[in-house]
């Protein structure tokens, strides 16, 4: 009897103690199907989600100028984020505390079956790409109206270098901020505060729109704004529910 009960204790003990590493290095269906219907929903946000939001607010003749800074913000930063972004936010590099490496530049290394966590490494690689635009472009609505096109993608393409990349290492890629305890479970410090920085400091330099305060200025539709704001209201559930899996 006290053979069995010994057995027993020790299958058990090596069950248990095999389960948390067992379960790091497996794919699970659940959490990846969670995690691109999280994905969808951050890319909804931007496209048509922001686009709307912001759109409604500006004058008429502004409209179409901030549907395409969106879309366009959107469209550059993917490419940019596959090019670069990622490696250098989610990868160790020689000056760590601040910045990644370039051991993932073009997604070298990342296949169907390599894992982040229990999703592929794709999903992890799209999800937070979503990030990567809908956070230069959350700044359109501190410069609408007031900066030419080729102006705000060259604007978009340094920031995310010098200001999202590194702030996204030090606090979610094991950088500086990270090894000192900094939590931001959803892109509080990566998402807003940055994104509100840069914004403010545009403003400034920028100045007032011309005629601000000597002639009417109505927005062009409230209702696509309305519609915008449900957007961003409903993804934001992928947002930051997603991140628990990020």
């Amino acid at each position: 009897m006290l053979k069995k009960l010994l057995f027993w204790a020790t299958t058990l003990g090596l069950t248990t103690a095999a389960g948390p590493s067992f379960a790091e290095d497996t794919l699970s269906a659940g959490d990846t199907s969670w995690m691109i219907v999280a994905t969808v929903l951050v890319i909804m946000m931007s496209i048509p989600g922001l686009a709307l939001f912001y759109g409604g607010l500006v004058r008429t003749k502004n409209m179409l100028s901030v549907l395409m800074q969106v879309f366009a913000i959107v469209a550059l930063m993917s490419i940019l984020w596959a090019i670069a972004g990622y490696s250098l936010a989610f990868t160790e590099g020689p000056f760590n505390s601040i910045i990644g490496g370039f051991d993932k530049l073009f997604l070298a290394g990342i296949t169907p079956d390599t894992l982040s966590g229990t999703i592929p490494e794709y999903v992890f690689v799209t999800f937070q790409l979503t990030f990567a635009c809908i956070t230069p472009a959350l700044i359109i609505g501190a410069f609408a109206e007031r900066i030419k096109f080729s102006a705000v993608l060259w604007f978009s393409a340094l920031w995310l270098f010098v200001s999202y990349i590194p702030i996204c290492h030090m606090v979610w890629g094991g950088g500086y901020l990270g090894s000192k305890g900094a939590l931001d479970f959803a892109g509080g410090t990566v998402v807003h505060i940055n994104a509100a920085i840069a914004g403010l400091v545009i403003c400034l330099v920028l100045g007032k729109r011309l005629g601000y305060g000597k002639e009417a200025m109505p927005p062009h539709n409230l209702p696509f704004t309305m519609v915008g704001a449900a957007l961003l209201w409903v993804g934001w559930f992928g947002f930051n529910v997603g991140s628990e899996l990020a």
